[in-house]
């Protein structure tokens, strides 16, 4: 079994016992940007009591749970890190934590397809994509934003962008990508 398989597993797990999850990270932009490889799939999950014992029962011993919580400091949720061992590709658990737009793009989210997992997934909107990937502002995070801006710009909710850039002090920086695409004639100058 791939990397990819075992995440299309992780996946399935989460459908089969209705856990909410959404796949976030580099699926989530290459949904609606340029794809890219990654060295890791990335979750948010609405997990209950119980819920994470019955995934690992289900995903079976080439999966590894470090049972550790990670904190992640922008949206201030922690994680788990499940490790499949055969290849050592890391599937991040991030719980949902309370931070503001991290509840509303879980709330957002829609299912799509993901092309590199053959089937359809719970993903943020390309919108929620583009925010949250200012507000890691690491390199390939900008990278994607400017790739999901750059094949989706003219079906973006604009509105919604530039309140939650606002919100988290990222405007600057989303016009500062956007004007890197000579392309884009979508916002007013004065904005």
């Amino acid at each position: 079994m791939s990397s990819l398989e075992a995440t299309a597993v992780v996946l399935d797990a989460f459908e089969a016992l209705r856990i909410p999850y959404m796949l976030v990270g580099a699926f989530s932009s290459n949904a609606y940007g340029i794809a890219r490889s990654t060295k890791d799939a990335d979750f948010v999950v609405q997990l209950e009591e119980g819920d994470l014992t019955q995934l690992m029962g289900r995903l079976g011993s080439d999966f590894r749970l470090d049972r550790q919580l990670q904190m992640e400091m922008i949206t201030g949720s922690v994680k788990n890190v499940i490790t499949f061992q055969p290849t050592k590709f890391d599937i991040e658990l991030f719980r949902l934590s309370d931070d503001e737009h991290h509840q509303e793009r879980f709330r957002r989210r829609q299912r799509h397809p993901v092309s590199e997992l053959n089937r359809e997934a719970w993903i943020p909107t390309a919108e929620d994509v583009v925010i949250q990937k200012l507000r890691w502002q690491r390199r390939k995070d900008l990278d994607d934003a400017i790739n999901v801006l750059a094949v989706s710009a003219k079906m973006l909710d604009w509105e919604y962008l530039e309140r939650w850039t606002a919100i988290h002090g990222t405007r600057g920086l989303l016009h500062q990508l956007r004007d890197e695409l000579p392309d884009l004639d979508l916002l007013d100058e004065d904005d």
